[in-house]
């Protein structure tokens, strides 16, 4: 129970401390709650507790008409006080405790944040530079593919008292995020050839369940960013690409073999090797070094043996680290470019 009591302190102080005063406060309460903690050791070793247990209740709320619902920002406009709520998800639990269960077995943490998309633009175009080739992306944990569609949107990103704008001018998505780091100074637009992703379970937008867990997985408080979901799927189903459920060890090198030379293969994942077991790890890498014996690979991820954002280039002879960024928002609110 000792690890469940420790990643609700983790995500209350480092993660909705200064972002879900909701959350935050319910974290500090479940640590001290047997019987709740009791009830969270069901959750896989694989999957953040937090974020799957938040993101249950919200689904359940969905689905179930309840005064619990009044706490939320995300269905209450004038929601009542935080410090009432407790007991609220208490019996709220007690009430839909065999729906929680089967939630904790059958759903996953895939918050796909548009907002990352921001920092991985200009790495994308910097890759774009270098090889002067058209980029066939591959994402790990994709989830509804959202990634994929970085050369979509449009961003607006602050640095210190300026603005840099880049991406699509035209784009009906607009991507705010805060650059904290070296200025940059230009960030050139690029080709996508290719746009696969893989997941376990990957989620489709147009269903509707599909559609409600992505909205579960948004916090309470953060109406801007379920509002961009909305706008998101407009674009997201207007470009193609292939979303393939399985096993990432079988199906990158398939999907690689069909990529020719012609095209910069990108493999990248952002917050979703924290779920990876050590071995998985392990067998991940040599699997991308299999891969790069063949076909220079680019490399692009965080939360493998660290929170920073790594681009390393692979080929048959070596593996050479490009470019380290310093840990960014998990919501792609800020990043620092380096």
């Amino acid at each position: 129970m000792e690890h469940v009591i420790l990643s609700f302190q983790r995500f209350a102080e480092i993660e909705a401390k200064n972002s879900s005063s909701l959350y935050y406060f319910w974290c500090n309460n479940t640590i001290k709650d047997e019987e709740m903690l009791q009830l969270l050791t069901n959750i896989p070793a694989s999957q953040p507790k937090p974020n799957l247990f938040f993101a249950s209740i919200q689904f359940l709320l969905m689905k179930h008409d309840d005064v619990l619902k009044k706490y939320l920002p995300s269905f209450a406009t004038h929601p009542f006080a935080i410090e009432d709520s407790y007991s609220a998800l208490q019996q709220f639990v007690k009430t839909y405790r065999q729906e929680l269960l089967h939630y904790f077995q059958t759903k996953r943490v895939q918050t796909n944040e548009v907002h990352r998309s921001a920092y991985l633009y200009p790495i994308f175009s910097d890759i774009a530079k270098r090889a002067q080739k058209p980029l066939a992306l591959i994402e790990i944990g994709t989830s509804a593919g959202l990634l994929l569609n970085p050369d979509k949107y449009r961003y607006e990103v602050k640095q210190g008292d300026s603005v840099i704008h880049y991406g699509d001018p035209n784009s009906q998505v607009l991507l705010k995020s805060e650059n904290l780091g070296d200025v940059l100074t230009s960030c050139s637009n690029f080709q996508i050839s290719h746009r696969y992703g893989i997941d376990l379970n990957v989620l489709h937008l147009q269903n509707e369940e599909d559609y409600m867990w992505l909205q579960a997985l948004i916090w309470p408080e953060h109406k801007e960013r379920r509002a961009l979901l909305q706008q998101v799927k407009m674009i997201h189903t207007e470009v193609p690409k292939t979303l393939l459920k399985g096993d990432l060890l079988q199906l990158l090198p398939t999907i690689s073999q069909n990529i020719s030379n012609a095209h910069q293969i990108i493999i990248f994942h952002t917050h979703v090797a924290n779920q990876f077991s050590a071995q998985l790890k392990e067998n991940f890498q040599q699997t991308i070094m299999h891969i790069a014996k063949n076909k220079p690979i680019y490399h692009v991820y965080n939360n493998m043996y660290d929170e920073n954002i790594h681009v390393d280039y692979l080929t048959s002879q070596a593996t050479e680290q490009i470019r380290l960024l310093p840990k960014a928002g998990g919501h792609g609110e800020f990043f620092s470019w380096c």
